[in-house]
């Protein structure tokens, strides 16, 4: 049977912690049938195992396979147990607000909710969607994806570990507009070559720029690059292609964590695939490349505590590495 998107998600995040490495993900993939040569290890558990169970999905009763084979070796596991059982994880409890009276007539019955007003223009929502014109969704010859976006220039902005090296960067293409129409059907997308002689790239920031041919930015439109401050509390949107899937953007909850040496944290909903993707203020600047997830770190921390966060890479470190190795 087909997995949903939602119990797939939360068996990804269960095998990724009873299973953390590429080797043991590559062995049960193997013992169910699946050919590891076709799917993508890149050493996070979270990114392996999106991978195998996408592929595993496809294929009739093969996750079904993945969760007894998991539940073999791990009997006791509470999570593996209603995972196998189709069973969701427990809902948290609401307080219960039988007791609640309105106010006075007296008192004011709307008002701002939260520490600041979430209200924004209805041009907000246009502007969105013109910059979405330029988020693409980067395909490499190995038939891996993730998202990038477009500047000015006709230079495409993603990370180092979607595009490492000019080899990868000839093997690729963009695609432009790979998204739903409003009435569900699927938008006619665009294909771009890249031109790899004009490569840059920084694995230490994770980024990489590169000219796409032609000139797209005519037709799509750039979002262009300036320096941005950022802090904690700020809400952030992010446009992008999940999953290597059809373009979506996640709006709501995004809240800023941490923000210093070059890195950006927030709550911003994203799953494998969205690497490369715009990171967005309330006024539609890009703050930060988006480039991971999971259990991280807070740089120079004075303790090693994680946090289940994503992260991505400053936009000034961006600018600052493009002006430090210009085309």
């Amino acid at each position: 049977m087909k997995w949903d998107h939602v119990a797939l998600a939360n068996l990804n995040e269960i095998l990724a912690n009873i299973y953390p490495t590429d080797n043991e993900a590559r062995r049960i993939a193997t013992a169910v049938g699946l050919r590891p040569a076709f799917l993508t290890f890149e050493g996070k558990a979270i990114t392996s195992w999106f991978s195998v169970l996408q592929a595993a999905n496809r294929n009739a009763n093969t996750v079904d396979a993945i969760v007894a084979k998991a539940n073999e070796e791990f009997p006791g596991d509470e999570q593996l147990i209603l995972a196998r059982d189709h069973t969701p994880p427990p809902a948290l409890k609401g307080p219960d607000l039988a007791g609640w009276r309105q106010g006075s007539a007296a008192e004011t019955r709307e008002k701002i909710m939260g520490a600041r007003s979430t209200l924004v223009p209805i041009a907000y929502l246009q502007i969105g969607l013109d910059r979405s014109r330029s988020v693409v969704r980067v395909k490499r010859g190995d038939g891996g994806s993730g998202s990038g976006f477009v500047t000015d220039g006709n230079v495409l902005i993603t990370n180092n570990h979607v595009l490492p090296s000019k080899d990868h960067a000839a093997k690729a293409i963009v695609q432009f507009n790979y998204q739903l129409l409003p009435g569900g059907a699927d938008a006619p997308y665009e294909e771009a070559k890249l031109l790899p002689q004009t490569f840059r790239t920084s694995e230490a920031d994770d980024w990489s720029a590169v000219r796409i041919e032609g000139d797209p930015q005519a037709k799509w439109g750039t979002i262009p690059l300036r320096k941005a401050a950022v802090k904690v509390g700020d809400n952030v949107n992010i446009i992008q292609h999940p999953g290597g899937g059809q373009k979506q953007i996640s709006i709501f909850a995004n809240v800023v964590m941490y923000a210093g040496e070059g890195r950006v944290q927030y709550l911003t909903d994203t799953l494998p695939g969205s690497s490369g993707s715009p990171v967005f203020d309330l006024e539609w600047n890009v703050v930060a490349l988006h480039r991971s997830g999971g259990w991280i770190t807070e740089p120079n921390a004075p303790t090693k505590s994680t946090y289940y966060r994503n992260e991505g890479v400053s936009i000034d470190r961006v600018i600052d590495g493009l002006a430090a190795a210009p085309a």
